[in-house]
């Protein structure tokens, strides 16, 4: 490995910039320096500062709180609610007032003659009540504020007291202070209008007064201080600092800030004022601060040389700690690397390769054991599955997948696509249809039911199976996992436009209660190409699965004998009897149900032969199958027999005629919903048609189907009798529905609602 490579000569670049440590040691050691010297100028002077802030605050702090206590005296609130000259009843006020004037300034001056007086402006009335008397405005300012002429600054004395001046000052010359300014602290009255002043209470301090007792403590020669209103003003002996230019809106607290003056360089500090709009502010020459900087040159000499001698041990220490570890993995990629000995003139860029390289292999590893990990876990639950539960089998990872239905109930689901792929498509077609749609039932109603159940995903073959976890003491599953189905099946027929059939097997203890539920859900499919069902419970099958059906000999002889006479109503009567009797009331098994369509079939074949008719294929009897729907095999036999018995289809006299049918239809149905056996072909034999020529006559003379009809009926007396109190199950008993979970689905497929949420108000 040789040692000029790019990353080496970078890191040795780096170290030498290290040799900037030493200076900037030294130039921080310098500022430090210069800190050290300006704090200690500056140790004395903080507090010299504060207490001017802290002496002037606590004073005007004072006068604050005694003006407030003014501003709130009834005497004062009641006296400037007075228009115009004062009446009589009001001087006993004007003289409790002016008494407590003079009460409040004796007690301000029991420390210094700080306050000249204490005064209250009456706008209304244009009086002064002051610790002095009561008089006319113009009166108080020529016997105590301003010599006479002064009119200019009357008028402006005026003016600020009409004004709205709440915790305000104002700086004036006056009599009070022999010609010196003075400060007048204003305060309205605190329950007059906002924006209006009725009452103005002022005070005239002395601030040569305060300026006094702020001097009293020990000053460094040299130090200047003063104090600036929000109209930069200099309130403490402005003729002193006339000539120096700061600007009120510049100063700021908590930094240091330079000016000219008198030639030199001062550094100003800034404190703000607790209690009004002034800025304390102390002036420090420069010098005093240079003067000790200089001494501290000779360490900022002596620390260059130690940092440069510490940053150049530095430099040549840490090239060897941290180029070392690079020369290790240089040399470990290395060692496995095709083109070995190749000279690498980017050691960084190198190391990024290789370590890219080893993250994307590591990934593809992981992926990898990911989808093992899958194959693994849909080996064994397919197993669990389609296999009774052989507790000798067991394997560790068998048992950490399987473990979760080890306790309590579990029930399996079937997923079937009613809609299935044309197979007219090609294979790949076919199969990237049908794989797109096993992965949205298994997305979307894993999605749904996760949120109440445990559960696992399995495909086989073209159905999608599910395990769920029920728990044991789960009783109230039928009703959520029939909503949550049904919403299910709704979503992905109006987002991706095709029906799944879902079929449900008993829960089941255990893992052995797999397979048992597997099996019962695999014998409700038998009832999907009978039923044409949305959801099938093995439960609603199980006790009305025969292994026989009903079709007697002498029903066979009428039959044909009904078409040698060409009665086809009669035969076609005959037949859906038949049928109704075997689907509806003996429920056979979708076994003996398809025997039976065969047996049936053989019987117009039987009649076909006698008439001398077509064969099978021209009547048609080929496309009957046990996949269609039961009113689908009717109109098949029905249309077979009219062909074989050629008996032209009689019309009714009118419209009219047809509606006075649909009319006595629907009395009969009213009158009769709450019989189970009541459907279209039961409705038919009642009025002598077949099923599939009443819905014909039935439909263009409403508009809706018979079947939609009839099922609206019970619905609506459903609602009613929910709406009294009456349970679920008892409502569907009486509406003619035979089991609670075909009333349920039919509910809400007519009102979007479950009953039970009915009764809950929802």
């Amino acid at each position: 490995m040789k040692k000029n490579g790019k990353a080496y000569r970078q890191l040795y670049l780096s170290y030498a910039f290290i040799f900037l440590i030493p200076i900037t040691m030294g130039i921080l050691f310098y500022f430090y320096a210069y800190r050290v010297a300006k704090d200690q100028a500056d140790a004395s002077n903080r507090s010299l500062i504060q207490t001017v802030k802290n002496t002037c605050d606590r004073e005007l702090g004072y006068y604050e709180n005694a003006l407030i206590q003014l501003a709130l005296n009834k005497n004062v609130q009641q006296l400037s609610a007075v228009r115009g000259e004062f009446r009589s009843d009001n001087s006993y006020q004007l003289y409790q007032l002016q008494n407590e004037l003079s009460d409040l300034q004796v007690s301000i001056n029991k420390n210094g003659s700080f306050c000249k007086d204490i005064m209250v402006y009456f706008k209304n009335s244009d009086k002064v009540v002051s610790s002095f008397g009561n008089m006319d405005f113009s009166m108080y300012c020529e016997l105590y504020c301003f010599d006479e002429g002064e009119t200019a600054a009357r008028d402006r004395l005026k003016t600020h007291l009409s004004e709205y001046h709440f915790r305000d000052s104002i700086r004036m010359d006056s009599k009070w202070t022999g010609g010196r300014p003075a400060l007048l602290l204003t305060m309205t009255n605190l329950k007059g209008d906002f924006g209006e002043s009725s009452a103005m209470i002022g005070m005239w301090l002395d601030m040569e007064a305060l300026n006094s007792s702020i001097e009293l403590a020990a000053w460094e020669s040299g130090l200047d201080w003063m104090i600036i209103n929000r109209e930069g003003q200099i309130m403490n002996r402005p003729e002193e600092y006339s000539d120096i230019a700061i600007s009120y809106d510049n100063l700021e607290q908590g930094g240091d800030q330079k000016t000219e003056w008198k030639d030199e360089t001062y550094i100003i500090r800034t404190v703000f004022s607790d209690v009004f709009d002034w800025k304390y502010v102390l002036l420090m020459p420069e010098k005093l601060i240079s003067g000790s900087a200089s001494k501290m040159k000779n360490i900022f000499v002596v620390g260059i040389f130690v940092c440069l001698l510490t940053g150049f041990w530095a430099a040549s220490r840490m090239m060897k700690i941290n180029y070392n570890p690079l020369k290790v993995l240089l040399e470990v990629f290395r060692k496995h690397d095709e083109e070995e000995g190749a000279y690498v003139d980017n050691e960084y860029l190198y190391l990024k390769e290789k370590a890219m390289l080893l993250l994307e292999e590591r990934s593809d590893f992981k992926q990898l054991v990911s989808r093992s990990q899958e194959v693994v876990k849909q080996y064994y639950l397919t197993d669990l599955l389609i296999n009774a539960y052989d507790e000798s089998g067991d394997t560790p990872d068998r048992e950490l997948i399987c473990r979760q239905f080890r306790e309590g109930r579990n029930l399996v689901l079937l997923f079937l696509v009613k809609d299935a792929p044309n197979r007219g498509d090609s294979q790949e077609e076919y199969i990237q249809k049908n794989s797109l749609r096993k992965f949205i039932i298994g997305n979307v109603f894993g999605e749904g039911l996760s949120e109440s159940f445990r559960l696992e995903k399995v495909e086989l073959g073209d159905m999608v199976a599910m395990i769920l976890s029920l728990g044991k003491e789960d009783t109230a599953y039928e009703e959520r996992l029939a909503e949550i189905v049904d919403a299910m099946q709704k979503f992905i027929y109006d987002n991706f436009n095709f029906r799944v059939a879902v079929l449900a097997g008993e829960p089941h203890n255990g893992l052995e209660g797999v397979h048992l539920s597997w099996l019962e859900a695999k014998e409700a499919e038998e009832f999907v190409s009978v039923l044409d069902p949305d959801f099938i419970s093995y439960r609603e099958i199980r006790n009305s699965s025969h292994k026989k059906y009903d079709y007697p000999t002498e029903q066979e002889e009428r039959i044909i004998s009904a078409v040698k006479n060409h009665n086809s109503q009669l035969a076609v009567s005959y037949i859906n009897k038949i049928l109704d009797v075997n689907f509806l009331e003996i429920k056979a098994s979708p076994e003996m149900f398809k025997y039976l369509l065969y047996d049936l079939i053989g019987t117009l074949m039987k009649a076909a032969q006698e008439v001398g008719e077509p064969s099978d294929k021209e009547l048609g009897l080929n496309e009957i199958s046990i996949k269609l729907p039961l009113d689908k095999i009717k109109d098949k036999f029905s249309a077979a027999v009219e062909e074989l018995c050629r008996t032209p289809e009689i019309q009714g006299s009118g419209y009219s005629q047809n509606q006075q049918l649909c009319q006595k239809i629907q009395e009969y149905i009213q009158e009769n919903f709450s019989n189970p056996d009541l459907n279209i072909s039961q409705t038919g034999l009642y009025f002598h048609m077949t099923p599939a020529y009443l819905s014909s006559i039935y439909k263009k003379c409403t508009g809706d189907s018979l079947l939609k009809f009839i099922n609206q009926t019970r619905i609506d007396e459903a609602e009613r009798l929910l709406a009294e109190g009456i349970s679920v199950v008892e409502a569907a008993e009486r509406v003619g529905f035979r089991d609670s979970s075909t009333f349920i689905r039919t509910f809400k497929k007519f009102t979007g609602a479950t009953p039970g949420q009915l009764k809950s108000g929802r």
